[in-house]
């Protein structure tokens, strides 16, 4: 299908003041004056008044019978991706079809695109026929669009009456973060990929810890036959827990801990690379934005999640966020917290102790500009990164131990 030039988008119109009477503004004010007009005219006499009155209130009447017109066109909207990244280019396909056995005129047709209306004009059509046209959406910043449900527009040519009728489904784009693969994440920033060993003993695992002596209930598939008759006496196999790599990500949105909107972005940025990298290693992924929970199931879920999430001044702040994210990421092996540059890191850590005492934490700040660099600060490791280069040349470095 050869591609027109892009459908140009305006500010939405004005809708109908009711659902049932299909009246605009001015056509209410023509009704409001021709009653004034008639009431000047029947007292003072006047039959020029009563000839402005009888077309001020006939005007919308005729519209609204013009609006009564057959508009039963079908309308799809088709994405070519329904998931993109910032900057990249997105084509909407507009298909207008007659499923009726009879032509139906052209009208108004009109795409919600966000906040925007793309306006269409398409032909009438004959019965079967088809008409489509192409939307570009312009993708410079991360957001969830909704494109439609598309509305069929019936109106009279002077504007006092209009009459929408929805003519498809709605369609959603998710404008996903930009992100970038971490290529060491596993042995940097997360070096527990296979595993680490913890002081919970177990008798079901996969590290073998000791021999003890045979008690009644014990699995009898633990037993050591050889160190048993070595020993005269029964001995089981005793193993300590592991925990396999799961990855809580909390992301403050409190506009306090943020210099800018540039400064929340990255931030945005460097939660969906960890995500997304963690996921890709075949890795659990936990994460919280604010009071809300993250999708944790592998996919784009959890970037289109991202897609959404505005920092705002009611956010909840530091120790809020710590309660709240404590319960809903119990059992991570390593809680990432990210803030901007204006956030109290020493106030930051001391609420993330509220993480389980196996949980290790390590606290990114965001910060435009800033040379990447390591710190400790006790038991947790803070990371100043400045843009996603940085974030790659840190982990593959360093990590986070």
């Amino acid at each position: 299908m050869r591609l027109r030039p892009p459908t140009r988008l305006r500010p939405d119109v004005v809708r109908d003041l009711t659902a049932r009477v299909p009246v605009t503004p001015l056509g209410w004010s023509l009704l409001g004056a021709g009653l004034v007009l008639w009431v000047g005219g029947a007292v003072l006499g006047w039959v020029e008044l009563l000839t402005l009155a009888a077309a001020a209130l006939l005007l919308p009447i005729a519209g609204v019978i013009w609006t009564l017109r057959r508009t039963g066109l079908d309308v799809e909207v088709g994405l070519t991706r329904p998931r993109v990244v910032v900057g990249d280019e997105v084509i909407a396909r507009v298909l207008v079809s007659n499923p009726t056995s009879r032509r139906i005129a052209g009208g108004r047709l009109e795409v919600p695109v966000g906040l925007d209306v793309a306006v269409y004009d398409p032909p009438g059509l004959a019965a079967g026929g088809r008409w489509d046209d192409v939307l570009i959406i312009p993708t410079d910043r991360r957001c969830i669009l909704d494109l439609g449900p598309p509305l069929m527009v019936a109106g009279d040519p002077v504007g006092t009456a209009r009459r929408e009728v929805i003519a498809g489904e709605a369609a959603r784009l998710y404008v996903h973060p930009v992100t970038v693969r971490l290529p060491a994440l596993t042995a940097g920033l997360l070096r527990d990929l296979e595993g680490h060993t913890t002081n919970d003993l177990s008798s079901s695992d996969v590290a073998f810890h000791t021999l003890r002596e045979y008690v009644p209930g014990d699995d009898r598939r633990h037993i050591s036959w050889r160190s048993s008759a070595r020993h005269n006496k029964l001995l089981v196999r005793q193993f300590v827990d592991t925990r396999r790599s799961h990855v809580g990500l909390v992301l403050s949105l409190a506009s306090a801990h943020f210099l800018d909107d540039d400064e929340f972005e990255f931030a945005v940025q460097v939660v969906g690379s960890i995500a997304r990298t963690a996921f890709l290693e075949g890795q659990a992924v936990s994460g919280v934005a604010g009071d809300t929970l993250l999708p944790d199931t592998p996919g784009p879920f959890l970037l289109d999640a991202l897609s959404g999430v505005a920092h705002a001044e009611q956010a909840p702040d530091t120790a809020e966020l710590a309660r709240f994210a404590a319960p809903v990421l119990r059992g991570v092996s390593v809680a990432i917290v990210v803030v901007g540059s204006t956030a109290d890191v020493l106030e930051v850590r001391r609420h993330a102790q509220r993480f389980e005492g196996q949980t290790r934490v390590a606290i990114i700040v965001c910060e435009r500009g800033v040379e990447a660099q390591r710190q400790r600060l006790g038991n947790t490791s803070v990371l100043y990164v400045g843009d996603l280069e940085g974030l790659t040349r840190i982990t593959s470095a360093v990590g986070v131990r």
